[in-house]
């Protein structure tokens, strides 16, 4: 008896995948494809244009002890040579440590900035997936799905667009 029901519910569970009615889209081509995004893009640019100054600044200035310490350093006691050397140590783990800093502030205001649009993308997604009937809508970037079957489903992109106001 068991086996039966086992058997059953495979075959009601193939029968219901088989019924499946699915949409895909690339998300990234709907983000870039929105014109917020350029502005949040420019916005980015400009932050990491500050930053890069800062870091310009900060290497000019190591630069220039390093290239005084190099000029200088056989002209100093051992003691003085010593301390120098571990002031430029500490100035070149202060500058990579700001580095990293700067990596992980540009990714969180990248996250922070596209998070308002990838809501809209993804509350016009579910209305897109909820008008066409679908069951569920696949991102096709970083190919996460190798093939998709065209008599299977179907491409949302334009019904994305078009819900999104983005013309083609």
């Amino acid at each position: 008896m068991k086996r039966y029901l086992l058997i059953s519910l495979a075959l009601v569970s193939m029968t219901v995948a088989a019924q499946s009615k699915f949409g895909y889209v690339s998300y990234s081509s709907i983000l870039k494809a929105l014109p917020e995004y350029s502005i949040v893009n420019t916005q980015l640019d400009e932050l990491q244009a500050k930053y890069d100054a800062e870091i310009t600044r900060s290497d000019r200035e190591f630069n220039i002890k390093y290239a005084e310490f190099i000029e200088e350093q056989s002209k100093f006691p051992d003691n003085i040579r010593v301390k120098r050397h571990k002031e430029l140590m500490e100035l070149m783990e202060k500058s990579m440590a700001f580095k990293d800093e700067i990596n992980s502030a540009m990714r969180e205001a990248r996250r922070e900035m596209l998070q308002p649009l990838r809501a809209k993308i993804d509350e016009a997604l579910l209305a897109v997936c909820v008008e066409g009937g679908y069951d569920y809508i696949l991102n096709t970037d970083d190919h996460a799905y190798v093939a998709i079957n065209p008599k299977h489903g179907k491409d949302v992109t334009a019904k994305l667009k078009k819900a999104l106001n983005i013309e083609e």
